[in-house]
Protein backbone atom coordinates (compact mmCIF):
# COMPACT_ATOMS: atom_id res chain seq x y z
CA UNK A 1 0.00 0.00 0.00
CA UNK A 2 1.85 3.67 -0.94
CA UNK A 3 1.42 6.04 1.05
CA UNK A 4 1.84 8.77 -1.79
CA UNK A 5 -1.67 9.91 -1.77
CA UNK A 6 -1.58 10.31 2.23
CA UNK A 7 1.84 12.79 1.55
CA UNK A 8 0.51 14.52 -1.33
CA UNK A 9 -2.81 14.53 0.15
CA UNK A 10 -1.58 16.50 3.66
CA UNK A 11 0.58 18.72 1.79
CA UNK A 12 -1.86 19.98 -0.14
CA UNK A 13 -4.37 20.38 3.25
CA UNK A 14 -1.14 22.49 4.48
CA UNK A 15 -1.35 24.94 1.69
CA UNK A 16 -5.12 25.25 1.80
CA UNK A 17 -4.46 26.27 6.03
CA UNK A 18 -2.13 28.83 4.87
CA UNK A 19 -3.63 30.16 2.45
CA UNK A 20 -6.80 30.65 4.29
CA UNK A 21 -5.30 31.61 7.49
CA UNK A 22 -2.65 34.01 5.76
CA UNK A 23 -4.51 35.46 2.98
CA UNK A 24 -3.28 39.24 2.85
CA UNK A 25 -0.60 39.23 0.18
CA UNK A 26 0.10 43.05 0.91
CA UNK A 27 1.96 45.55 3.44
CA UNK A 28 -0.95 46.79 4.94
CA UNK A 29 -4.76 45.74 5.29
CA UNK A 30 -6.37 49.12 4.14
CA UNK A 31 -4.10 52.19 3.48
CA UNK A 32 -2.97 54.40 -0.04
CA UNK A 33 0.46 55.48 -1.15
CA UNK A 34 1.29 58.82 0.85
CA UNK A 35 4.64 59.51 -1.26
CA UNK A 36 6.77 56.98 -3.49
CA UNK A 37 10.38 56.53 -3.32
CA UNK A 38 12.51 59.66 -4.07
CA UNK A 39 13.27 63.01 -2.88
CA UNK A 40 11.78 64.10 0.22
CA UNK A 41 11.05 67.95 1.68
CA UNK A 42 14.96 67.66 3.02
CA UNK A 43 16.40 67.51 -0.56
CA UNK A 44 17.59 63.96 0.97
CA UNK A 45 16.97 60.32 -0.32
CA UNK A 46 13.90 58.65 1.32
CA UNK A 47 13.66 55.16 -0.33
CA UNK A 48 11.05 54.29 1.88
CA UNK A 49 7.37 53.68 0.15
CA UNK A 50 5.25 56.12 2.68
CA UNK A 51 1.61 54.30 3.20
CA UNK A 52 -1.16 56.27 5.29
CA UNK A 53 -3.35 54.23 6.98
CA UNK A 54 -5.96 54.05 10.03
CA UNK A 55 -3.80 54.09 13.02
CA UNK A 56 -4.00 50.11 14.17
CA UNK A 57 -4.27 48.60 11.14
CA UNK A 58 -3.00 45.07 10.58
CA UNK A 59 0.59 45.41 9.21
CA UNK A 60 1.93 42.40 7.77
CA UNK A 61 5.16 40.35 6.58
CA UNK A 62 5.58 40.45 2.74
CA UNK A 63 7.68 37.51 2.75
CA UNK A 64 9.01 34.61 5.10
CA UNK A 65 11.86 35.02 7.49
CA UNK A 66 13.47 35.77 10.17
CA UNK A 67 12.83 38.97 12.40
CA UNK A 68 16.45 40.56 12.47
CA UNK A 69 15.79 43.60 15.00
CA UNK A 70 12.76 45.35 16.65
CA UNK A 71 12.38 48.73 17.91
CA UNK A 72 9.17 51.21 19.80
CA UNK A 73 8.36 51.28 16.02
CA UNK A 74 10.12 49.43 13.72
CA UNK A 75 11.00 46.32 12.77
CA UNK A 76 13.66 44.38 10.14
CA UNK A 77 12.83 41.16 8.43
CA UNK A 78 15.39 39.07 7.00
CA UNK A 79 13.43 37.05 4.17
CA UNK A 80 14.31 33.36 4.13
CA UNK A 81 14.08 33.00 -0.07
CA UNK A 82 16.56 35.71 -1.16
CA UNK A 83 19.30 38.01 0.61
CA UNK A 84 16.92 41.05 1.03
CA UNK A 85 16.45 42.75 4.75
CA UNK A 86 12.66 44.27 4.65
CA UNK A 87 12.20 47.93 6.93
CA UNK A 88 8.93 48.46 8.81
CA UNK A 89 8.66 51.67 10.05
CA UNK A 90 5.98 53.58 11.75
CA UNK A 91 3.92 50.57 13.38
CA UNK A 92 3.88 49.07 16.58
CA UNK A 93 5.45 45.49 16.32
CA UNK A 94 3.78 42.47 17.52
CA UNK A 95 6.28 39.80 17.29
CA UNK A 96 9.82 39.41 18.88
CA UNK A 97 13.05 39.61 17.78
CA UNK A 98 14.23 36.55 16.14
CA UNK A 99 11.14 34.93 15.53
CA UNK A 100 10.29 33.35 12.21
CA UNK A 101 7.16 34.46 10.45
CA UNK A 102 4.94 33.54 7.31
CA UNK A 103 3.82 35.64 4.55
CA UNK A 104 0.55 37.32 5.19
CA UNK A 105 1.11 36.81 8.58
CA UNK A 106 0.36 39.98 10.50
CA UNK A 107 3.54 41.44 12.09
CA UNK A 108 1.84 44.68 13.85
CA UNK A 109 -0.31 47.67 13.85
CA UNK A 110 -0.15 50.98 11.96
CA UNK A 111 0.78 53.92 13.72
CA UNK A 112 -0.86 55.66 11.01
CA UNK A 113 2.00 56.09 8.49
CA UNK A 114 3.54 52.95 7.65
CA UNK A 115 7.38 53.25 5.61
CA UNK A 116 8.30 50.31 3.88
CA UNK A 117 11.84 50.04 2.19
CA UNK A 118 13.94 46.56 1.06
CA UNK A 119 17.60 46.26 1.03
CA UNK A 120 19.44 43.63 -0.99
CA UNK A 121 22.25 42.20 -0.06
CA UNK A 122 25.36 41.91 -3.12
CA UNK A 123 27.42 38.92 -3.90
CA UNK A 124 30.83 41.58 -3.12
CA UNK A 125 29.02 41.99 0.09
CA UNK A 126 27.73 45.36 -0.72
CA UNK A 127 24.41 46.40 -0.38
CA UNK A 128 21.86 48.04 -2.84
CA UNK A 129 18.70 49.57 -2.21
CA UNK A 130 15.40 48.01 -4.23
CA UNK A 131 12.57 50.42 -5.45
CA UNK A 132 10.05 48.95 -3.00
CA UNK A 133 6.29 49.03 -5.13
CA UNK A 134 8.30 47.06 -7.88
CA UNK A 135 10.05 44.21 -5.19
CA UNK A 136 6.37 44.04 -4.01
CA UNK A 137 5.01 43.88 -7.63
CA UNK A 138 7.22 41.08 -9.05
CA UNK A 139 6.39 38.63 -5.86
CA UNK A 140 2.58 38.94 -6.54
CA UNK A 141 2.29 41.27 -3.86
CA UNK A 142 0.49 44.56 -3.27
CA UNK A 143 0.69 48.05 -1.47
CA UNK A 144 -2.86 48.06 0.75
CA UNK A 145 -5.46 44.69 0.27
CA UNK A 146 -7.69 47.53 0.49
CA UNK A 147 -6.12 50.68 -1.37
CA UNK A 148 -8.03 54.40 -0.62
CA UNK A 149 -6.34 55.94 -2.55
CA UNK A 150 -6.68 57.47 -6.51
CA UNK A 151 -3.95 55.68 -8.10
CA UNK A 152 -2.19 57.68 -9.59
CA UNK A 153 1.08 58.34 -8.64
CA UNK A 154 4.05 56.11 -10.31
CA UNK A 155 4.54 53.41 -7.49
CA UNK A 156 1.27 52.27 -7.96
CA UNK A 157 0.65 51.63 -11.41
CA UNK A 158 0.82 47.96 -10.12
CA UNK A 159 2.71 45.22 -12.70
CA UNK A 160 4.30 47.51 -14.91
CA UNK A 161 6.16 50.52 -12.92
CA UNK A 162 8.39 52.93 -14.45
CA UNK A 163 10.68 54.77 -11.71
CA UNK A 164 11.60 58.07 -12.69
CA UNK A 165 14.89 59.68 -12.50
CA UNK A 166 13.78 62.07 -9.72
CA UNK A 167 13.59 59.01 -7.25
CA UNK A 168 15.76 56.27 -9.27
CA UNK A 169 19.02 58.99 -10.06
CA UNK A 170 19.55 60.83 -6.28
CA UNK A 171 18.01 57.53 -4.25
CA UNK A 172 20.55 55.02 -6.45
CA UNK A 173 17.26 52.52 -6.62
CA UNK A 174 17.72 49.69 -8.71
CA UNK A 175 15.56 47.39 -10.20
CA UNK A 176 14.19 43.98 -7.97
CA UNK A 177 15.05 40.45 -8.85
CA UNK A 178 13.25 38.25 -11.03
CA UNK A 179 10.09 36.70 -8.14
CA UNK A 180 9.26 33.46 -7.65
CA UNK A 181 6.36 34.34 -8.41
CA UNK A 182 5.82 34.43 -12.34
CA UNK A 183 2.34 33.55 -13.32
CA UNK A 184 1.64 37.42 -14.09
CA UNK A 185 4.16 39.63 -16.09
CA UNK A 186 5.98 42.13 -14.38
CA UNK A 187 7.70 45.04 -15.71
CA UNK A 188 10.33 47.28 -13.82
CA UNK A 189 12.74 50.19 -15.61
CA UNK A 190 14.50 52.77 -13.54
CA UNK A 191 15.78 55.86 -14.90
CA UNK A 192 19.24 57.60 -13.96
Amino acid sequence: MSTAPYVLGGIAAIGLVKALFRPHRAVVLTGQVAACPGQNRYKTCDASLAIDTPAGTPVYATAGGRVAAIGDKFLLLATHDEPVVLMYDGMVPSVQEGQYVGRGQQIGDSMGRVFFSVTQFMPDGGLQKVEPSSWLASRGQKIAAKNTGAGNEWCEQGRHIEVPASAGTPCNLFEPDRGSFALLPVTVSVER
